[in-house]
């Protein structure tokens, strides 16, 4: 018989109770759910936009454009944005050229960005607990989110703790999204796949950096790379809720934009421009 210290008994568990819902309602409220447009044909991809409770995924090679979609955004956002810089390339520079482009004040543009830029996978994980109450950021950004893991964790004998590691980072930033209804935007680097040969498509050839921790973490999943003329082709690999498919968008003064010939007078953000 086992023994008790003190002959104190412990105490009785409390049954976990578990909350059920309806498809129907569930759908109900995705009707309500706000989006944070692009402003370019990468928004027609994943239903008009960043949903306001998730994190989505920009990945590609060196030069791509997916910093450029992160200047972009932040600056046309309406709220604060916090900006996680794990690749130290924030450029204020280019958030006041694109803010003077679109005709926005480009002091407002950097006074509203808070920039964090951690040198350790720690000071990453706590960044979202260290945001100041009063800033309540309309969009986040982790800009190189597996750099950090990479440079720390070295060596097939640390993938499995770099795997969990980043793995509850991941999870972390989808459940401050979905609490607080912040549109995340994250972006990741690739590598040369080893078993790849030319005649697989080209995001099958250069894979997302962090492995099957990001594939089944993230829901939707962009990959652009560079076309000619300065094109560049964003194309969603990977969604539970959207087909595989593609759209061409450039990179000027003004940030990311639609091709010429496909510009029209849509606004960047459904519902006032302001995810609330």
């Amino acid at each position: 018989m086992e023994k008790w210290r003190c002959g104190v008994l412990p105490k009785k568990k409390e049954p976990v109770k578990v909350e059920m819902t309806t498809a129907w309602e569930l759908y109900q409220k995705e009707q309500n759910v706000k989006r944070l447009k692009t402003g370019t044909p990468i928004d027609e991809l994943i239903g008009g936009g960043i949903r306001e409770d998730e994190v989505i995924e920009f990945y590609g090679e060196f030069g791509a454009g997916k910093s450029q979609a992160c200047f972009s955004l932040a600056t046309i956002v309406e709220g604060n944005v916090v900006y996680i810089d794990c690749e130290y390339t924030f450029s204020p520079q280019r958030i006041k050229q694109i803010a003077q482009n679109r005709s926005l004040n480009p002091d407002e543009a950097l006074q509203k960005i808070y920039v964090c830029q951690p040198q350790t996978t720690e000071e990453q994980a706590c960044a979202l607990n260290n945001i100041p109450p009063t800033v309540k950021p309309s969009l986040i950004i982790v800009d190189g989110v597996t750099t950090l893991f990479r440079a720390e964790y070295i060596g097939r004998e640390n993938l499995a703790k770099k795997q969990g590691e980043l793995r509850k980072h991941l999870s972390q930033l989808k459940e401050y999204a979905r609490n607080n209804k912040t549109p995340t935007v994250i972006t990741n680097q690739v590598y040369q796949n080893p078993d790849g040969t030319p005649f697989l498509p080209l995001d099958l050839r250069e894979l997302a950096c962090g492995g099957h921790t990001l594939y089944h973490s993230i829901n939707n999943r962009i990959f652009i790379r560079k076309a000619q003329h300065g094109t560049r082709i964003a194309c969603l690999v990977d969604s539970s809720e959207y087909p595989r498919q593609e759209r061409p968008f450039i990179i000027s003064a003004k940030g990311i934009e639609p091709l010429p010939e496909q510009k029209g007078e849509k606004g960047l953000m459904e519902g006032g421009g302001k995810v609330e």
